[in-house]
């Protein structure tokens, strides 16, 4: 989901609320809320996030879900805090917002949603992890079968020359892999 547009339609002095954030390491930080923003966003929305918007948690009913190729507008308020550089930033932005917290509210109730929130976003770069891994050994596995042939050769030299000096670890004769070393080694003249 990608956001074409928004727009700022009004602004609110917030009064004594807090931002709520999760560090990396699951402990919950704040940040004054500086004021309330109405604010209209536009976003632009493959087929993918088409069929997950519902499961996006965006204040859209599903009967405003836009046809395909038509983008999705909605209004709603936020919070805006200070950023590091001094400027106003909706809070919503920020990956690791919790939510928001008024005077009364006991903040440790936010300290569960900021450790699941880390263990959701520490599983999600695993995936991603995951898949470059996967990636790089199909990369491999594509070099490797394009040098199959040499692969191989080498690899019965060095196993018959481990053969012919007898050190030739125990686990070797595990699952039959020495027989089947041997029997290669004579198919490929080793």
């Amino acid at each position: 989901m990608k956001i074409i547009d928004s727009t700022i339609l009004q602004i609110t002095p917030a009064g004594n609320f807090l931002a709520v954030f999760a560090s990396e390491d699951a402990t919950i930080y704040t940040r004054p809320v500086a004021c309330w923003a109405l604010i209209r966003r536009t976003f632009e929305l493959n087929d993918d996030d088409r069929a997950h918007v519902n499961e996006m948690d965006l204040p859209v009913s599903e009967s405003a879900i836009p046809k395909p190729g038509e983008p999705l507008t909605f209004t709603h308020v936020e919070g805006l805090s200070s950023g590091d550089e001094r400027e106003l930033l909706p809070c919503e932005n920020d990956r690791m917002f919790l939510g928001y917290a008024g005077p009364s509210d006991n903040l440790l109730e936010f300290q569960e949603r900021a450790r699941d929130l880390v263990d959701e976003i520490m599983e999600e770069e695993d995936d991603e992890d995951d898949d470059g891994e996967r990636m790089k050994m199909v990369e491999t596995g594509t070099e490797m079968a394009d040098n199959l042939p040499q692969t191989l050769s080498h690899l019965s030299v060095e196993v018959q020359e481990r053969i012919r000096k007898g050190k030739v670890p125990p686990r070797w004769e595990q699952g039959g892999w020495l027989e089947f070393m041997r029997r290669f080694g004579d198919l490929s003249g080793g």
